[in-house]
């Protein structure tokens, strides 16, 4: 009875605070504006269009409720590093749901409150490791493509090009998700941003250190004045020298990270076999008091002992 109690003491709450969002509304900035206009417009279908703009307005309904908080800022700039079409009120919104979603329907199916908390915990922190993946990704694509995207750019300022036409022929040249993001900020001078404010949003879109890099030199460039064509293609051989590297970083460091992640789920794989083969064996450790200060112990001990693998292996270039 508990349980259902909380479930809807909550849904009274997020109801409440949907309400006074709505009411009271959100405070629409410039940046937020031109985030909109700037970004590609998604291909229309019929049925399948209507149904993801309906789940869009519920979630940008219910994301007023973060509207007003500082994180939000914080978590837009990573999903726009990641490439995921969602506001940051959005995106905590849609977390929201899930951690208070998934253990009532644990509780409801299996009627198990610890495995309600679990699965709520893992809702929680689910679409968190998900953003953090495909974060990583695209940042490993777009470095890979970013020095051949210099040399693309010194050959067409050696042919007489000027910036904005390089920028042009880039885009067009280069493929996703690069490019994407060159005609983001070609959109933007178009709509009136400054060269300068263009090319630094481009940055914490993106956030790549290489990237930020060969900006800086962009900037720099233009108020100093010098060779455009031979400070771009300096910076795509180091550039191409850092990627290198970090392949042999990598390649070196395999046996750390799968030694911990065989470390990481081999407890969880004997847990699941001895649950599958004498479960009462196992359930000791869910309900006796001493079982349950192991079971601490074990995760702690497993998530120090990650962190510590981690840490030796990650090699900074």
């Amino acid at each position: 009875m508990l349980p259902f109690l909380f479930l809807i003491f909550a849904a009274t709450l997020l109801l409440t605070l949907g309400v006074y969002g709505l009411l009271v509304g959100d405070k629409i900035q410039v940046q937020a504006r031109l985030f909109r206009y700037t970004r590609q417009a998604p291909e229309r279908s019929d049925t399948p269009g209507e149904k993801k703009d309906l789940g869009r307005s519920l979630l940008r309904w219910g994301g007023r409720i973060f509207a007003s908080s500082k994180i939000t800022d914080r978590v837009e700039e990573k999903l726009a590093q990641a490439d995921i079409p969602l506001r940051g009120e959005e995106f905590l919104f849609l977390d929201l749901i899930l951690t208070l979603s998934v253990p009532f329907f644990v509780v409801f199916l299996i009627q198990n409150l610890r495995l309600a908390v679990c699965g709520g915990l893992i809702a929680a922190v689910f679409p968190w490791f998900h953003l953090k993946i495909r974060r990583q990704s695209r940042l490993r694509l777009l470095n890979t493509q970013l020095a051949d995207s210099l040399g693309v750019m010194t050959n067409a300022l050696r042919a007489g090009y000027s910036f904005l036409q390089t920028m042009e022929l880039v885009a067009t040249e280069t493929s996703p998700p690069l490019a994407g993001e060159y005609k983001r900020a070609l959109r933007e001078m178009q709509l009136g941003a400054s060269t300068e404010a263009a090319l630094n949003n481009m940055s914490r879109r993106v956030g790549s250190d290489d990237l930020d890099l060969v900006i800086t030199a962009l900037l720099i460039q233009r108020q100093v004045g010098g060779n455009l064509a031979e400070i771009l293609e300096s910076i795509a051989g180091t550039i191409r020298e850092r990627v290198r590297i970090k392949g042999e970083i990598k390649t070196l460091t395999a046996q750390g990270r799968i030694s911990g992640i065989i470390i990481g789920l081999l407890p969880l794989v004997l847990l699941a076999i001895l649950f599958m083969v004498n479960p009462q064996y196992v359930k000791i450790l869910f309900t006796e008091p001493v079982g349950l200060g192991l079971l601490v112990g074990a995760v702690c001990g497993e998530v120090l002992g990650m962190l510590i693998i981690r840490r030796v292996i990650d090699i900074e270039v």
